[in-house]
């Protein structure tokens, strides 16, 4: 008699060998992956290893799952041994001994997916064995495979903070804000995310008693203690309640070893700028801590935006005192380290998954205009054109590209300007997080799982210790488009 694990599906009671099962678990949290076959319900974290999870309920044609698990749910996810894949089930019964000799073999019923079932016995139903070399063959060969490795692509340069450009001109990358109706803005390598002030999950700030007037506090971000200061407030700017609290936004900054939040009024853009628009500051008109080190002149001079010194912006006393313990505490030496040879992505969203694109093939972010052009014949993912530097840019419904419904509109929606190979256009996202520097370590190879998600999707960023099992997929920009949509795109560029 060998132990099975037996557990439910849909209408069907099945088992497989107890030796293939690893463990049992509860269903967490689940990441969509686009292009993915529809037997694939997407990835999950198991303790910082990204596995696949297949749906077994629509492997045999049964009840198709429903999304997250309500609590008290009985869904469990069965994890096989010797691979990263997990089967959803509906509910897991217990360990039973089959006899083998009473095993009737069958042939293509529920798909060829059962070995043979195990009659009724009065007491139990009939018992379907699942075939799993044929799940797996049919359903996730490639992903059940060994990770291979993966040619990076698009990676952003090390250290630097300006990127080689065609003719050779150098570039400046930036994260732009406001504060106290003003525009700033620090290099992207300065930065490690843009969050939101409130409606986090991870906790209210924690005010510090007999802190100084530019220091709010503390906050938990990503699992870590980060000192939050005013901007205003370190700027010597007039204080008071912000107009729109819910635009408020902490730009998260790692230097030299010290990882600070800025509180600033909303978040702008992320912009490439070109060097002959960035001048410095003339000594006259700095002050004296000079923590405005440059201007940049953008849209013909008509706006004007401050770059930052993250350094000096907190070289004062005070500000340096609200820095210590918490810098102490974090460990941001081994952080440092880590982050040497990271890469930087753009983050955003389409609906609740999370996607990165090599900071170094984004060219601008932007606000979604009140109306696009439309373009009469234009292929279907194409939202419509804008108006982009004096050029036509045309803007791509990513939503659309990945199969997703459409989404209600909202103020958070932005176009993420990418250059793919030699054509310029726009993403149509739900929102862009921010910048976030991901350490080489936590990027590993994604699941095999179709021939167009890998070519799109061959890498993903696993950050357990963010907390919350937090998975970005990233994607290659050279595989965003195929040849024939960039000549249709080039046609329009035209």
């Amino acid at each position: 008699m060998a132990p099975h694990l037996l557990f439910h599906v849909g209408g069907t009671l099945a088992a497989l060998p107890l030796a293939e099962v690893r463990e049992v678990v509860r269903r967490p949290d689940v990441l969509d992956v686009p292009l993915s076959p529809p037997a694939i319900e997407g990835l999950i974290n198991l303790r910082g290893t990204v596995t696949v999870l297949i749906d077994m309920g629509r492997v045999l044609g049964t009840t198709a799952s429903t999304g997250a698990s309500p609590a008290g749910d009985a869904t469990r996810v069965i994890v096989l041994r010797g691979t990263r894949v997990g089967l959803r089930v509906d509910r897991v019964v217990g360990i039973v001994g089959l006899d083998g000799t009473r095993l009737e073999r069958t042939g293509d019923g529920d798909a060829g997916f059962v070995s043979g079932t195990v009659p009724a016995d009065g007491a139990r139903p009939a018992i379907s064995v699942l075939a799993l070399d044929r799940v797996l063959g049919r359903v996730a060969a490639r992903a059940a495979r060994p990770a291979a490795a993966v040619a990076i692509t698009g990676k952003a340069p090390a250290g630097g903070r300006t990127v080689a450009v065609a003719g050779g001109e150098d570039t400046l990358m930036l994260v732009s804000f406001e504060a106290g109706g003003e525009e700033y803005a620090v290099p992207v390598s300065a930065v490690r995310e843009v969050v939101r002030l409130e409606g986090r999950r991870e906790g209210r700030l924690a005010r510090m008693p007999h802190g100084d007037g530019n220091l709010l506090g503390v906050a938990t971000l990503r699992g870590r203690l980060v000192p939050l200061f005013d901007l205003r407030g370190l700027l010597g700017l007039e204080a008071g309640e912000r107009a729109d609290t819910a635009a408020a936004r902490i730009i998260v900054l790692s230097f030299n070893g010290v990882r600070a939040g800025l509180v600033v009024d909303r978040a702008r853009e992320i912009l490439r700028v070109g060097g002959d628009l960035i001048d410095p500051v003339p000594p006259l008109f700095r002050q004296d801590s000079g923590e405005i080190e440059a201007i940049c002149r953008l849209d013909g001079g008509r706006r004007l935006v401050s770059v930052l010194d993250p350094e000096r912006l907190f070289q004062s006393e005070a500000v340096s005192r609200g820095l210590g313990p918490v810098e102490d505490d974090m460990g941001d030496d081994r952080a440092g380290a880590a982050l040497a040879g990271a890469e930087a992505f753009v983050i955003f969203r389409l609906g609740g998954v999370e996607y990165g694109l090599p900071s170094s093939r984004v060219e601008q972010v932007l606000a979604v205009p009140d109306r696009l052009t439309e373009v009469p014949k234009a292929p279907a993912f194409i939202e419509g054109v804008i108006n982009h530097r004096g050029a036509v840019l045309p803007v791509i419904d990513q939503r659309r590209r990945f199969a997703m419904p459409p989404a209600e509109i909202g103020r958070g929606r932005r176009i993420i300007v990418v250059a793919i190979g030699t054509v310029r256009a726009g993403l149509l996202v739900d929102g862009v997080t921010g910048v976030l520097r991901i350490a080489a370590e936590a990027i590993e190879p994604a699941p095999d799982l179709s021939p167009e998600q890998m070519a799109l999707i061959s890498r993903v960023a696993n950050l357990a210790g963010d907390g919350a099992g937090r998975m970005v997929l990233l994607l290659d920009p050279a595989h965003l488009l195929d040849r024939r949509e960039a000549d249709a795109l080039s046609g329009m560029d035209a």
